[in-house]
């Protein structure tokens, strides 16, 4: 079955916010629910308001997507990761990312490498933390070293939370088909376009040693639902009018997100199911107001 997480981009929220739709997305059925990693970006830090938020809920998955890896050692997020895993019961995935701004890197002295040796330093990343989950050891990589590094037992599954790799690039499919258990690539994709990357998937999986059916694919969609045609049609042009773009190119930007009717995004669902995708991250326009959370809750979860 697919599972639906409500993806959540928290600037200028507030964490009272926060729970409010965490516990209101538990309660209309939603898997899991994820908040992003941006420093510059005005509310809560992602890690901490996880752990808060993990403790107002019971069922819902907890998933940054994604961590950016140049800011936190990856022996300090696996310790992490492990706390929170086991305090939780299992309900953490993993996100993990490159890292995608550049400006905030500079606004905060941090040191920026070039992306494709930013991609490589999170491979090595995940090796560290899958290390440590495993009982610790060594690892001598270009990025990071452990030196007989006790390990980070206790988590909820032996070998650690799943872990999810997303971001944008061949570097990238390549890192996520080696090292993740979860892929979440672009924003918005159509069915070919997940036709395409699986087989791609598929091949640098088989490169690296492992079968394409143990890394799981995840969908990112814009959610505009709209009772009948007149609705979906008024909410985008609204959703155009925010972001100052014409009706046309909104609808351009549009034409693989999960906008319509509710038996039209029943429809692109079940056609990206087909495709392989079993995680969908849904990206609500209009929250915290929760209004669009439960209407597809309402009518378009039940039947899928």
């Amino acid at each position: 079955m697919m599972q639906f997480v409500v993806r959540i981009h928290q600037s200028g929220w507030t964490y009272s916010q926060l729970e409010k739709v965490w516990q209101e997305s538990e309660r209309l059925g939603y898997d899991g629910a994820s908040l992003y990693d941006v420093l510059a970006a005005p509310g809560p830090e992602c890690w901490t308001a996880l752990t808060a938020l993990t403790k107002a809920t019971q069922k819902l998955v907890a998933v940054p997507l994604v961590l950016s890896n140049p800011y936190r050692h990856p022996a300090v997020v696996a310790k992490m990761a492990a706390t929170l895993d086991a305090a939780c019961s299992g309900r953490i995935m993993l996100g993990l990312g490159a890292g995608g701004s550049a400006d905030d890197a500079a606004a905060f002295g941090m040191p920026w490498p070039s992306d494709r040796q930013r991609i490589a330093a999170l491979g090595e990343a995940v090796e560290v933390m899958r290390t440590l989950w495993s009982g610790g050891g060594s690892f001598t990589g270009r990025w990071y070293q452990l030196r007989d590094a006790p390990g980070y037992p206790g988590a909820a599954w032996p070998e650690g939370p799943p872990v999810l790799i997303g971001g944008h690039g061949p570097n990238l499919l390549r890192i996520a088909a080696r090292h993740a258990d979860l892929c979440n690539i672009g924003f918005d994709l159509s069915v070919n376009d997940w036709h395409g990357l699986r087989r791609r998937l598929a091949d640098h999986a088989g490169e690296a040693g492992r079968s394409p059916d143990s890394l799981g694919l995840t969908h990112n969609a814009t959610v505009l639902l709209g009772a009948d045609e007149a609705d979906v049609a008024e909410q985008v042009s609204q959703w155009a009018r925010r972001r100052g773009l014409t009706e046309e190119a909104a609808r351009s930007r549009l034409r693989h997100a999960l906008a319509g009717t509710p038996s039209q995004v029943r429809e692109r669902l079940r056609a990206l199911e087909a495709a392989g995708v079993s995680w969908v991250f849904l990206l609500f326009d209009g929250l915290p107001s929760l209004g669009g959370l439960r209407s597809f809750a309402e009518t378009v979860l039940p039947d899928l």
